[in-house]
């Protein structure tokens, strides 16, 4: 029994010494390393059968990078210079090297947004509106600086306080309109929202941020801080 108690206690000895000894880990040590100044905003790749999606999605991308501390060239403009090059399908354009697409509008980095699914399902008397975006920021030399994937969901609930029948077609008619008229735009804000801000790895502050500075200085004490101890 003491023999064991030993084995035990070195184990648990080892495995606090080797936690102790982990190298500081910085998930976007490279996109730290570059500090982006200006992002590129291509057209964007459509996996769903809705030919508005990628309009909807662009539109709403330059505000919330924006707010982030970053210049962001104007979507309009930049898919008007692509088309006028011969470059019409967003796929092609996502296709191009990365360095090629920053150096003709001197772009830092460029971001890519893919949807991945863009789907209003009605099923019995409900309506659930899908969408499910991924979005890849590639700095002006190919080293892929950033990424992340949100999957949203809606499903409009029926405000009737009755019962019965009456709940039922209340139901079914609030079904029917969102399936007519699906609303993406707040799920896509909201999707924006949770990769640039919320995320595993949230988008870096820009330049043009208020807490551009606060940042990096905090993620320089805490590496600072993680390297004393080891």
């Amino acid at each position: 029994m003491n023999a064991l108690r030993l084995m035990v206690s070195l184990a648990f000895a080892a495995l606090l010494a080797g936690c102790m000894n982990l190298p500081y880990n910085d998930p976007l040590a490279t996109y730290h390393e570059v500090k982006p100044t200006s992002i590129l905003v291509v057209p964007v790749v459509n996996e769903s059968v809705d030919v508005q999606a990628p309009s909807s999605v662009l539109t709403t991308l330059p505000k919330l990078l924006g707010e982030k501390g970053y210049y962001v060239f104007p979507v309009n403009t930049v898919k008007t210079i692509l088309e006028f090059e011969g470059l019409y399908e967003p796929a092609e354009i996502h296709q191009l090297a990365t360095s090629d697409l920053a150096s003709w509008f001197g772009a830092d980095a460029v971001l890519y947004v893919t949807i991945h699914e863009w789907t209003s399902r009605y099923v019995v008397i409900s309506t659930t509106t899908e969408v499910d975006f991924e979005y890849r920021i590639v700095d002006k030399n190919g080293v892929e600086l950033w990424t992340a994937r949100e999957n949203l969901s809606y499903t409009p609930q029926n405000e009737s306080q009755g019962g019965g029948m009456a709940s039922l077609l209340s139901s079914a008619i609030t079904a029917a309109v969102e399936r007519a008229a699906p609303n993406y735009l707040p799920l896509t804000r909201e999707a924006n929202a949770q990769a640039f801000y919320y995320g595993y790895t949230p988008l870096p502050p820009g330049p043009y941020s208020h807490y551009y500075e606060q940042y990096y200085q905090q993620l320089a004490e805490e590496k600072a801080a993680a390297e004393a101890e080891q």
